[in-house]
């Protein structure tokens, strides 16, 4: 590798990676408590890409790191969104 690492970037990274970690084992317990933290720790390793992205400038937006972690973001997101609709589903028909 060539390119340095930027700390940011990689800090960027891990948070995005244990928010997906987060979102998996929420969906796995189904604990909609769980799932409510999944979804502020997704939204958090969010906020620390984009500024990561911010201060590292063009070269880190190219970063294939970054821009896999975006990915694995929004792939969890989508997941954790699947999960509370299902959820909310689940909670009318007990009603």
């Amino acid at each position: 590798m060539a390119q340095q690492q930027n700390p940011q970037v990689q800090q960027a990274v891990q948070a995005a990676e244990q928010a997906q970690q987060a979102v998996q084992q929420a969906q796995a317990s189904a604990d909609p408590q769980q799932l409510q933290q999944a979804q502020q720790q997704l939204q958090q390793a969010q906020t620390t890409l984009q500024n990561a992205q911010n201060q590292a400038g063009t070269a880190a937006q190219q970063d294939p790191q970054l821009q896999q972690a975006q990915q694995q973001l929004q792939q969890a997101q989508q997941a954790q969104q699947n999960q509370a609709t299902q959820q909310t589903q689940q909670n009318n028909q007990q009603q």
